[in-house]
Order: structure tokens, then C-alpha cells, then sequence
């Protein structure tokens, strides 16, 4: 799957940067984070294999059900307007759930990925940066400027300003200023 090939190729160019430049003492610092990333890449693909596999038993599920919906469909009035709607709502707490596993998956990859790309490239924490005060805001995947303002209880007139915008281009991770 295409999530194992990104986790797969997701440490190489941050070990190549970080030993290119290093001392004899500084690579074995690497190769000890190399181990540490290692291990979690290794956990978040068992994490997702889980998750692929509850995936997979969902859809199965789902289309059985779908499959008796449909058989009591066509046995006429020997189905009840209730055993119908019974098993359509089935079919979508199940549809619902493997969207939710699905979610799970892409924002743990999301969090996996940069906490590592963050604890090479600027230095000593694997957690993904916090914002420091509470009118802060990091940019995350997928924000916008209107997003973070309907969030923030702000215009987008006023972010633009206290943060010297001169468009609504973001980057993941740019911290913004929240006015009050």
C-alpha cells in the first residue's frame, strides 16, 4: 500500500542530511536515532497493518449486510419496513466506523512522519511542536487562513494582520498569532 511506501522512504533523506555533515561522534548519535526511528517506524506499520486489517473485516461486514438487505428486499412482504431499516442502519454505524478507521490511519501517518522529520531537523524533540501560548495556533495539514479564523473566532482580515499576511498561503507547522 502506498502508506508502507511512504513510512519505507520517510528516514532515508533525513539520515543522508544529518550524516553528510557530522563528526565521528555525532554519527553515532545518529545511528542511535536511526534505531529509535526505526522501532517506531516499525510499530506504526504494525499500527496500520491492524488498522487495514479491522478495515478489511468492515467491509466484509459491510457487504454482507448489504447482501441480506438485499435478499429481504426481494422476499416482499415477508420483510418487515423495520428488519429494513434495522440493517441500513447497520450498513452505515459500519460505513461510518471504517471512515473513522480510515481517518485514524492517515492522521497517525500525518503525526508519525513529521514527529520524525521534527527530531531531525531542528534538533531534540520527536513530538510535534506545540504552540507555545495559548494566542498561538500551528498550521496543520489541510488548514486554511478562513478554517483557523471560523476556529479562532477571528476574521481573516485580523489574522492576516497580527501575523503580517500578505495572502491566505499557509505552511504545515507555521505558527500563527491568534489576536484577541
Amino acid at each position: 500500500m502506498k502508506y508502507k511506501e511512504l513510512l519505507k522512504f520517510a528516514i532515508v533523506p533525513v539520515v543522508w542530511v544529518v550524516t553528510a555533515t557530522s563528526t565521528p561522534a555525532e554519527e553515532q548519535t545518529v545511528v542511535q536515532q536511526v534505531s529509535i526511528l526505526d522501532e517506531r517506524l516499525s510499530k506504526l506499520r504494525a499500527d496500520v497493518d491492524a488498522l487495514q486489517v479491522n478495515q478489511q473485516q468492515m467491509q466484509q461486514d459491510i457487504k454482507q449486510i448489504q447482501g441480506q438487505l438485499e435478499e429481504l428486499r426481494h422476499a416482499g412482504p415477508s420483510a418487515s419496513a423495520n428488519d429494513l431499516q434495522a440493517l441500513e442502519v447497520r450498513v452505515r454505524d459500519l460505513d461510518a466506523a471504517r471512515e473513522a478507521d480510515k481517518k485514524a490511519i492517515l492522521d497517525q501517518l500525518a503525526k508519525e512522519l513529521a514527529a520524525m522529520s521534527g527530531s531531525h531537523s531542528g534538533g531534540s524533540s520527536a513530538q510535534s511542536p506545540g504552540p507555545t501560548n495559548p494566542n498561538e495556533h500551528i498550521v496543520q495539514k489541510g488548514e486554511t487562513l478562513t478554517s483557523i479564523a471560523k476556529a479562532s473566532g477571528v476574521t481573516i482580515a485580523d489574522l492576516r494582520k497580527a501575523n503580517d499576511l500578505t495572502s491566505d498561503a499557509l505552511k504545515v507547522g507555521q505558527k500563527l498569532v491568534i489576536p484577541k
